[in-house]
């Protein structure tokens, strides 16, 4: 390995830089302040200016369950989730409670994560107030070092935590058990999974959780990083205040931070594996090898730039592939790390039920060619135009990276000692370093990493299937077979065309030009029939996104033609346009920002687009081109059918599908249009020859189409444009009538009961549907309220006074197309035994909620906070003002209200309203309530 990454940097050095320039250190964005303290505490600072107002702060713990002993497996996890129920200074669910005070969302905003080497807290609040700022330091001081582990608060968390592991337990779960142990073999990974073990998480005592956070939460293991805009030398007066006054609570040399790595076996190890109710066949490999760590000089960078260079090549190479064979479903191969000291050489594969040896075969054929020649010189340059390319348009925008981003690159200096650069530096050297990587250096990369030996196999596939799966010594030879067979270099002849267009179209008019002042918006109507709206941002930089949509859609087909319906947007978006065939289309658009899809959906039929403002010519003629000439090529239709039949068919073992097909039948009543496509409704309705027909069925005509351009451009330059794409679209008539026979609201109470599945959990569904409703402003608002408030009270509920689930879901939506409706759903698992308690324990949650506002006015005040700051901060990004618009128009609202003066719409929503709201779409809404317990409970009962 030696060798050869001196033979690379040989190579590297006497095409561009010299050795010096080479091994040169990378500089510390001076926006950042790293210190420590005398304690051994490491504190980061963050001067970013965009975050207006906004702070992200992350707590760093250089410890995870592999520092766990034997009896206490699963406690660093358990003690993460007690820092939400008291900690020195806040009692049970007060942290919880003030942030949200704060406009902080549980889930979204606040959060932590255990792993096996490391735990971290989040947290995102809006700081204007400095004391908000203040307040979040001192709550994670109180998280490192004032956790208080109240015994009864222990006790409640015990069924949390349980229902966590609950919750993931299913096919996915068993198989990852299995084959995880052979994968880290004989190593501590394979011992410690971060969920811990059951009886652990049932009966460890106080002590040895409060020992494991002792031991391990201290200052020399911690760190706090925090990006905001107010002042670093505050934020740093802050930091000292709170973190200065800990010292180790144990001597670093008697508790000493081990790092553990993978033992190297020469023997080729396998895991094959069976599960009914597995639903796919998928092979992977790991050729385990050490990890790449510390990005600290131009060395390590460009190391770095060469492995990221290879894998997109690969994905770019098996995107190809697929493209041109049948004999698998999708592959993949790379280089990456997996834990902290050991990275791999990696590969997997799809595979096709009734083609698992053959499908093998091939892919790893596809990895021997890749192994023995890399790439070709024409994959590199196309890769590589289209990479500098995308740092270049990274440089225009350096202002505009999220707080997150640089909470991230900070979290990787924490843990894997990577300096953390300024954004113009890292780029400028990635322009710098780019033109230098070339098929010699990428093949020579992989040659220095990718060594026999230190291997595992792993196979995994439903257990029906056990028969035709290939043992061990079978699946030895296939790899065997590999490296012996002949391969050739990859070859792929593309014929490209030197236009997008052939013919330009004929340029429309504008024929009305409208201001809607209260939007700052422009509105053009068409010469043929189009309408579109122009909206001015600032997001981002020269950039421009565009979308279409119409009435129409799949409701509008006959019935007969619903199948071909729903392979239309994946086969011709799959299949190139015009002249272009998919890979064509690629390559030509190679270093291009340009990107079209066009889509049906049940309701209408859309268009969306985007691009750099130097592209935007581009883009409009890409949509144009895919409008007027689409394409539906054989063997991409083939592939679609193919992946789509065996989905559907093993969907069947899943516990999930007689549960979600009764569940439908109640909801959709004598819906037309079902959802679901059966395998033998599939073979039976399909043709290749329905895909173009219906596509030109629902485009044929732009009549009708309102068009929504959001972006940093002038209407004066941007209107030739739009009059020739837009413009230049066919008019004329189009079918835009049908009958709808959708879901509708019942008039009794129904009930859905299924016995499936060896996990041992539930899930509990209740659905609540009226057609009764106005899906306009104020009525939305009110249902996002309620909906916030529901989670709320059902998580106090459910999950912190009963410790019954780890989780409720609820969602609240409303519609007017193609008819009116609003549903509720609320959703949660938990143990079979106790889920007609909780399920009662929800309704109850409801009855108040609809019979008293005084119930959750404290919540509703944190709730409009929360929204409030959540909306302030959309408002500023292109996708609130392209989807906002988009919803205007088409649901034809009566006036502006969410778009210019939701903050104040949302002010006036009383709790009255949300608990009247509740009253009528509730508590006086019959219920479906579907519950899906394990198939041995059928035999308790």
């Amino acid at each position: 390995m030696r060798k050869d990454l001196k033979f690379l940097i040989l190579l590297f050095i006497g095409s561009s830089l010299s050795v010096r320039s080479f091994a040169q250190k990378l500089q510390q964005d001076p926006n950042l302040v790293k210190g420590k303290l005398k304690n051994g505490f490491t504190y980061y600072i963050y001067k970013n200016p965009k975050a207006a107002g906004q702070s992200v702060l992350r707590l760093f713990v250089n410890a995870g369950s592999l520092q766990e002993d034997e009896d206490q497996r699963g406690l660093a996890h358990f003690i993460e989730h007690m820092a939400f129920n008291g900690t020195k200074h806040y009692a049970k669910n007060d942290v919880i409670e003030f942030l949200e005070s704060k406009g902080v969302k549980f889930g979204a905003d606040l959060n932590a994560h255990t792993s096996f080497d490391e735990t971290i807290y989040k947290i995102s609040l809006n700081t204007k107030e400095e004391k908000n700022l203040e307040k979040a330091i001192d709550i994670m001081a109180d998280w490192g070092f004032g956790i208080t582990f109240d015994s009864l608060e222990i006790e409640k968390e015990r069924g949390v935590v349980l229902e966590e592991w609950r919750s993931k337990q299913g096919a996915d779960t068993r198989l990852r058990e299995q084959y995880l142990p052979v994968l880290f073999n004989q190593s501590r990974y394979a011992e410690r999974m971060p969920i811990g073990k059951v009886e652990v998480l049932r009966h460890a005592s106080r002590q040895r959780i409060v020992d494991f956070y002792k031991k391990w939460y201290r200052p020399d293991l911690m760190g706090i990083a925090i990006v905001t805009d107010t002042d670093p030398r505050l934020v740093e007066s802050y930091i000292k205040k709170e973190f200065s006054q800990y010292k180790p609570a144990v001597k670093p040399s008697k508790a000493p931070r081990v790092y553990y790595d993978l033992p190297k076996h020469q023997d080729t190890l396998f895991s094959i594996i069976t599960d009914k109710e597995a639903r796919s066949v998928e092979l992977s490999f790991f050729n385990k090898i050490p990890s790449f760590r510390g990005i600290r000089t131009q060395q390590d960078y460009y190391q770095q730039l060469v492995r990221m260079f290879f894998n997109g090549l690969v994905k770019q190479r098996f995107s190809r592939i697929s493209q041109l064979q049948d004999s698998f479903k999708d592959g993949g191969f790379s280089v990456s790390n997996i834990t902290l000291k050991n990275g791999v050489v990696a590969g997997g594969v799809g595979l096709y039920q009734d083609q698992i040896t053959e499908g093998i075969s091939s892919y790893l054929h596809e990895v021997q060619r890749i192994v023995r020649y890399g790439f070709t010189s024409q994959e590199v340059e196309k890769f590589k135009n289209e990479y500098m390319s995308l740092i270049q348009r990274s440089l225009k925008n350096e202002d505009k990276t999220e707080s997150s981003t640089y909470a991230d690159y900070i979290r990787n200096d924490f843990y894997d000692k990577d300096v953390v650069q300024a954004k113009t530096e890292r780029n400028n050297l990635a322009l710098k370093l780019a033109p230098g990587i070339d098929s010699l250096r990428l093949i020579n990369y992989l040659r220095s990493v990718y060594h026999q030996g230190n291997t595992v196999i792993l196979l995994t596939a439903p257990e029906n299937l056990a028969a035709s799966v290939p043992g061990k010594e079978q699946l030895k030879q296939l790899f065997t077979e590999a490296t012996l067979k002949p391969a050739l270099p990859w070859k792929d002849d593309l014929n490209i065309p030197s236009k997008l267009l052939a013919k330009e179209p004929a340029a429309g008019k504008v024929l009305k030009e409208q201001r809607i002042p209260e939007l700052d918006l422009i509105k053009w109507n068409l010469s043929n029939g189009t309408t579109v709206y122009l909206k001015k941002t600032t997001e981002k930089k020269n950039y421009i996104s565009l979308s279409g949509f119409r009435d129409g859609g799949i409701y509008a087909l006959d019935s007969n033609l619903f199948v071909a319906s729903q392979f239309v947007k994946p086969v011709t978006g799959l299949s190139g346009a015009g002249e272009f065939s998919r890979a064509a289309l690629t390559q030509f658009l190679t270093g291009n920002s340009a990107s079209a899809t066009l889509a049906l959906s049940n309701t209408r039929e859309g268009v969306v687009a985007s691009s750099d403002w130097k592209d935007a010519k581009t883009m409009f003629q890409l949509m144009y081109l895919k409008w007027m000439f689409p394409n539906a090529d054989s063997v991409t239709f083939e592939q679609s059918k193919r992946k789509t039949i065996e989905s559907a068919e093993s969907a069947k073992l899943s516990p999930q599908y007689e549960y979600n097909k009764a569940i439908s039948k109640l909801l959709k009543g004598e819906d037309d249009y079902p959802s679901d496509l059966s395998a033998e409704r599939i073979k039976a309705e399909l043709k290749f020859e329905d895909i173009i027909p219906v596509f030109k069925s629902r485009f044929g005509s732009a009549k009708d189409f309102q068009f929504v351009v959001v972006g940093d451009f002038e209407a004066d330059s941007i209107r030739p444009l739009i009059e020739q794409y837009i413009g230049g679209l066919p008019a004329g008539e189009y079918k835009n009538d049908y009958e709808y026979k959708g879901p509708v609201g019942g008039d009794e109470q129904k009930g859905v009961l299924i016995y499936a599945g060896q996990a041992p959990k539930s899930t509990v569904n209740l659905f609540y549907q009226s057609n009764a409703i106005k899906h306009d402003y104020p009525e939305i608002a009110v249902e996002k309220l309620l909906q916030e408030v529901l989670k709320v009270k059902l998580r106090l509920n459910l999950r912190e006074q009963n410790s019954g689930v780890y989780g409720v879901g609820v969602a609240i939506s409303s519609t007017s197309k193609p008819s009116p409706l609003i549903r509720t759903r609320i959703s949660f698992t938990c143990a079979p035994e106790v889920a007609d308690f909780l399920t009662h324990q929800a309704k109850l949650e409801i009855e108040k909620v609809a019979k008293d506002p005084d119930y959750f006015k404290s919540e509703l005040a944190n709730i409009k906070v929360q929204e409030i700051e959540g909306y302030k901060k959309d408002k500023e990004k292109n996708l609130f003002w392209s989807a906002g618009l988009r919803n205007q128009f088409y649901y034809g609202f009566k006036d502006y209200t969410y778009l210019n003066n939701y903050e104040s719409l949302i002010e006036k929503i009383t709790a009255k309203d949300i608990a009247s709201f509740a009253k009528k779409y509730l508590v006086n809404t019959p219920a479906i309530k579907a519950v899906l317990m394990p198939e041995n409970f059928k035999t308790l009962n």
